[in-house]
């Protein structure tokens, strides 16, 4: 049962640009012109760079603390919070794990809290007992139509947790590490067990597992924390971006190519050497290509816009001081204010006791600025932060772990949910991307391949609910929506296997 509901209510905004601190201006087209005044707190100092209250608000929600440490999300899927059990409510998969008086041990579990009800909650460990469980992630791994976890402790190792329903896994070690795994992502995640998991560890590696051939192979000897898998350079095959920094040590962001068959040698995605902590991926200038941002742990979030090319290069278009020490930081990406684009939630590891704990960079787009909004103005102890829908409302709610104990943000606020962004990535399967092509048009939908292929194609809306599905033997389809909005197209075929976003 969820106890200590506690209003919460965005109060700090700061706003940045590429070109410095400035006005923001709301665009009389957004839910919120209109809506955000200045606080009585206005930073006088620096008048031209306002403290403002924000029209969004959250219902801070008490989930469960199974250990006495930490409660950590530290992911690269923006799907990780999902349903996990199958009974049509997102659960949450965890690591938590109580301090260690002897050591550094950390002894703690994967957990899962599993959503009994509408807004009811069990935290259950799913693994065996490791050493400082760190990085989590989800996928079918083996097909079974499934989720399944994979997880790195300070084992060592990567594990995964075969799910066999009715809340019980089977753990299987997939691969050792070089001293200390951290940052988990799954490359083709729908693929079953075509898809690969990537991990990162402090030792300067990057590793990759393939199911298929039960293989581990080390992919590079630089990537040391932060970690992002995307398609950037729009080839149909998901590369790599990470950080060879850590909180502690300097180093530069730096991506590596997927070239079909092979991987290209990693690449300088800028020449800023910082203590780099979390990367994130995505279009946050809705011109095609994938963008990178990244957190250093000192204050701030950069934003790098891809200019495309082969292999492509990066411009910086913000930098954002969010007003704490970031710590070790990390971020993810979702429309948290429904205007159709793009924004960055980030998290503070706030070990020294002082300034906000998460906020998110509100992405002003077309103009390129970023408004840094204060979502926890306590100070806590976050690493990792989630988005999903966590009950019906359509709204993009927020994932964290404050200390050792687990929250939901509800998102309670007035915002026009037919414009929301998707909280997932489209595009999370590399299998046969080009052969297919969506020409939408007004409300009709034609998608051709170009080879005749058998099997179901389904659209669903931006919450995942199923609203048809029709069967393909051919080489095209043709159909209407009659309500515009955002639409996932999902398309199982012998041939052919991918996820797209539609617009209406």
């Amino acid at each position: 049962m969820l106890r200590s509901i506690t209003t919460v209510t965005f109060f700090i905004s700061i706003a940045y640009s590429s070109l410095g601190a400035q006005e923001y201006s709301i665009s009389p087209t957004s839910p919120f012109f209109k809506k955000i005044v200045e606080s009585p707190n206005h930073n006088n100092s620096n008048p031209s760079n306002p403290i403002r209250v924000s029209a969004l608000t959250f219902n801070r929600v008490f989930v469960c603390a199974p250990k006495n440490n930490y409660a950590y999300i530290v992911t690269d899927r923006y799907g990780v919070v999902s349903d996990i059990d199958g009974n049509g409510l997102n659960d949450i998969p965890f690591t938590a794990a109580d301090q260690d008086l002897w050591g550094s041990n950390y002894p703690g579990y994967a957990y899962v809290a599993f959503q009994t009800s509408p807004g009811n909650f069990q935290c259950v460990a799913v693994s065996n007992q490791h050493r400082y469980p760190y990085g989590i992630s989800v996928g079918d791994f083996d097909g079974d139509g499934k989720k399944d976890l994979v997880f790195t402790p300070q084992d060592n190792a990567a594990f995964t947790l075969r799910n066999n329903g009715g809340w019980s896994f089977t753990e299987q070690w997939i691969g050792q590490g070089g001293g200390i795994p951290n940052h988990i992502a799954v490359r083709n995640v729908d693929a079953g067990p075509g898809a690969e998991v990537l991990y990162t560890d402090e030792n300067h590696k990057l590793f990759k597992y393939n199911f298929l051939s039960n293989s581990l192979t080390t992919l590079n000897t630089e990537c040391k924390e932060g970690l992002s898998v995307a398609d950037i350079n729009n080839d149909g095959n998901q590369d790599i971006v990470c950080g060879t920094s850590n909180s502690i040590s300097s180093g530069y962001i730096k991506f590596q190519l997927n070239l079909g068959g092979n991987w290209s040698p990693l690449y300088l995605l800028n020449d800023q050497e910082r203590n780099w902590h979390g990367v994130t991926t995505g279009d946050f200038n809705k011109d095609g290509k994938i963008d990178v941002a990244s957190c250093a742990t000192e204050d701030s979030i950069h934003i790098f816009y891809n200019n495309g090319g082969n292999p492509p290069t990066f411009t910086e278009a913000a930098v954002v001081n969010t007003g704490t020490s970031l710590g070790d930081c990390e971020l993810t990406v979702a429309d948290l204010d429904c205007d159709g684009d793009y924004d960055i939630v980030w998290s503070a590891d706030n070990l020294s006791g002082s300034g906000p704990t998460i906020g998110y960079l509100e992405n002003g787009y077309p103009n390129n600025t970023w408004t840094n909004y204060i979502i926890e103005n306590n100070a806590y102890s976050a690493y990792g932060v989630a988005v999903s829908y966590m009950n019906n409302d359509k709204k993009p709610d927020i994932i964290a772990g404050l200390n050792n104990r687990l929250y939901i943000y509800y998102n309670t606020s007035n915002v026009d949910t037919t414009k929301c962004a998707p909280i997932t990535p489209v595009n999370v399967s590399e299998n046969d991307y080009n052969k297919t092509d969506i020409l939408v048009k007004e409300n009709k939908i034609s998608i051709s391949f170009k080879d005749n292929v058998n099997g179901y194609i389904s659209i669903y809306d931006v919450v995942g609910n199923l609203l048809l599905s029709n069967k393909i033997n051919g080489k095209s389809l043709n159909f209407k929506l009659n309500k515009k909005g955002v639409y996932i197209i999902d398309i199982r075929t012998d041939k052919v296997k991918t996820t797209r976003k539609i617009i209406l």
